[in-house]
């Protein structure tokens, strides 16, 4: 189990990486295109497109970071009144609404993935769509993952009532 943990926060270090390198970017094409169109009268083609791609990535890994924190999904009106077996099964039924959700998000993208890998960039046309929602799957992985290590833990861990 330890090993599934360390695995999980190696993703949620990766991601929060991912999410700050995405974050600067945008800023610097953003800050970029501001002084190419004001200066030059010119603009980059490809800035909307590669900002997309961008901000999915940020934001869909975001989530990662936030679902670590348990910043995304919270209970915590009935959890912190409650106690003993009540409590495991709201910490139970946390989780599986958590699976169900990332379950829901790898079924997103797999029902987006025939569209969107046969569409290119009109200013990178060797570089699929797919590639932007990418990070959806990844996402929905991890939640689903999470969910049942987290899920395995409430089980069976002993709780003092």
């Amino acid at each position: 189990m330890r090993i599934f943990d360390n695995i999980l926060n190696m993703i949620v270090k990766i991601a929060s990486a991912i999410v700050m390198f995405a974050i600067s970017a945008i800023v610097l094409l953003m800050i970029n295109e501001l002084f190419l169109r004001n200066l030059f009268g010119k603009s980059f083609s490809g800035m909307t497109e590669v900002a997309g791609l961008l901000f999915l990535w940020m934001a869909f890994l975001g989530i990662i970071v936030l679902f670590n924190d348990n910043a995304l999904i919270a209970l915590d009106v009935f959890v912190k009144n409650t106690k003993g077996i009540k409590h495991k099964i709201i910490e139970i039924i946390h989780e599986l609404i958590a699976f169900c959700l990332g379950v829901a998000i790898c079924m997103g993208y797999l029902s987006l993935y025939p569209f969107v890998s046969t569409t290119y960039y009109s200013s990178m046309p060797n570089i699929s769509k797919g590639l932007q929602y990418l990070p959806l799957l990844i996402c929905g992985l991890f939640i689903a993952l999470k969910s049942i290590n987290n899920l395995i833990k409430t089980i069976f861990t002993k709780e003092n009532v």
